[in-house]
C-alpha cells in the first residue's frame, strides 16, 4: 500500500472540491517526465486501486479525462470558478473499461495459455467482453477488447513462456523485442 501520511489536507481539498464542483490549481509530478506541472483540474472521482488512492479528473486545458495518483498531488489551490460534472461520464464504465489502470484506444487481443494456466485464467473476470475458447489438452484462448496496451503488454509478459499473443501481431512483435531486450541485459 502507498503511504499518504502528510497527504489528508489534499485529499480534504480534493473532497471539498469533488462535493463543490469547484475547479482546482493543482501541482503535480509527472513520473512520465520527472517533471512538477502546474494546470487546473475538475476533480470528479477518487478510485482505489492496488493500495493506491487515484482520481478521475477533467484536465481543463485539455479537455479530457485523465487519471492521477493522489501522492503526486503536491500542492492544491481551490478556484471560485465552479464546473459541471460530465453527463457522459461514468467512472465504474471507464474502470471496467480499462485492462488495469491506464486507460486508452480499445484493443482486442487473443492469448493463449497452456493447461497449467488455463484454471488460474478461467477463474478471474479479465474483461467484461472476454471469451475463453477451450484447446487442446486444457489449453484455452482468452479473447477480449480493453484498453491499456502497456498494461496488457506487462501482463502477457509476467507469464513468460505460458503465454502466447496471437493477436494483434503489433503486440506480439513488441514482446519479442521486449523479450529479446531483457535476454541482452
Amino acid at each position: 500500500a502507498k503511504d499518504y501520511s502528510g497527504k489528508e489536507k489534499i485529499i480534504e481539498q480534493l473532497s471539498e472540491a469533488m462535493l463543490e464542483n469547484r475547479t482546482c490549481r493543482i501541482k503535480y509530478h509527472s513520473f512520465s517526465d520527472d517533471r512538477v506541472k502546474g494546470f487546473k483540474i475538475d476533480p470528479l472521482h477518487f478510485f482505489e486501486h492496488e493500495g493506491g488512492l487515484y482520481l478521475f479528473v477533467r484536465a481543463t486545458s485539455f479537455g479530457e479525462i485523465r487519471t492521477l495518483a493522489v501522492e503526486r498531488i503536491q500542492e492544491i489551490i481551490i478556484t471560485s470558478a465552479s464546473f459541471e460534472y460530465p453527463p457522459d461520464f461514468d467512472p465504474e464504465d471507464r474502470l471496467e473499461s480499462a485492462f488495469d489502470i491506464t486507460e486508452g484506444d480499445p484493443i482486442r487481443v487473443k492469448i493463449w495459455f497452456p493447461a497449467d494456466q488455463a484454471r488460474y485464467i478461467k477463474e478471474r473476470t479479465w474483461s467484461k467482453t472476454q471469451r475463453i475458447k477451450e484447446g487442446k489438452n486444457g489449453s484455452i484462448i482468452l479473447s477480449m477488447e480493453t484498453s491499456g496496451w502497456g498494461d496488457v503488454k506487462r501482463w502477457v509478459l509476467s507469464y513468460g513462456a505460458e503465454a502466447k499473443v496471437i493477436e494483434p501481431k503489433e503486440l506480439r512483435e513488441e514482446i519479442v523485442v521486449e523479450l529479446a531486450s531483457a535476454q541482452e541485459q
